[in-house]
């Protein structure tokens, strides 16, 4: 044991173990300024509304519909619009500003991005999974659970961490690798697995996998002329991240 709280353990984690190698070795690889130019990614708020609104509320409202759908959705002990609050609160504040918004820029801006840009959406993501879901095996050991349990959340976490980092590779290549769009959908994610109205846990993991599909879905027959297509696409649009980002910070796109 470390003795050290919970949360301020993980956070020294997330900045020593994760973000600091990430910029160390971004800086050795790609010279002068690489790291600046990762870190501005964290600032490109400027896609379309549709994405915003996929971020911040696809999960929530997807697995809100679930609960409804399967008779597990309860009345929240504050009501709905506390409900609503901590949300918003535990999403845009606790989850992303304090910590996955970093979490992403060391998996998705450096990893994934560096994945993709060698091998392409499916197969980069399909490699950032592994690592992802690896790191996150300590949090299935809870002194509360049996054995039956932690090998259900062990197979749930590495069946589902391949899809979870392709929908967030989807919307590294709609927004020009933003590093906000998808540490908003990480805190969102988490934040809609902890909203009190629903009972259980299988609701916001089959709503990621939906999400997944439905985001794939529409980005065949929602303006697909502006989006990477095909292997070699998206090798050369994940390419571009890491090399003048900043200049770009600006850039919209259609959805």
């Amino acid at each position: 044991m470390t003795g050290l709280p919970d949360v301020p353990f993980l956070l020294v984690l997330l900045f020593v173990a994760l973000l600091g190698p990430a910029l160390l070795v971004t800086r050795w690889a790609d010279g002068p300024g690489a790291a600046r130019r990762l870190l501005s990614r964290v600032l490109v708020w400027r896609f379309g509304l549709g994405r915003w609104a996929v971020v911040l509320l696809g999960m929530p409202a997807l697995t809100l519909a679930l609960a409804v759908a399967s008779g597990t959705l309860g009345s929240p002990d504050g009501g709905w619009m506390v409900e609503a609050g901590w949300y918003l609160l535990n999403t845009l504040v606790i989850g992303a500003l304090l910590a996955n918004l970093w979490e992403e820029t060391a998996w998705g801006g450096f990893a994934q991005t560096r994945l993709m840009a060698r091998h392409g959406l499916a197969v980069g993501s399909l490699l950032t999974a592994l690592p992802f879901a690896a790191i996150h095996v300590p949090m299935q050991f809870g002194s509360d659970k049996t054995w039956s349990q932690i090998w259900v959340g062990l197979l749930v976490l590495f069946a589902t961490a391949p899809i979870y980092r392709y929908l967030l590779g989807m919307h590294l290549l709609d927004t020009r690798g933003s590093i906000l769009a998808i540490g908003v959908q990480h805190a969102a994610w988490n934040a809609a697995g902890n909203l009190d109205a629903v009972d259980g846990e299988w609701q916001v993991v089959t709503a990621a996998v939906l999400l997944t599909v439905l985001v794939a879905a529409g980005r065949r027959v929602w303006h697909p002329e502006s989006r990477p297509w095909g292997r070699e696409a998206e090798k050369a649009a994940a390419a571009t991240w890491t090399d003048g980002f900043s200049r770009r910070t600006g850039t919209t796109e259609q959805s």
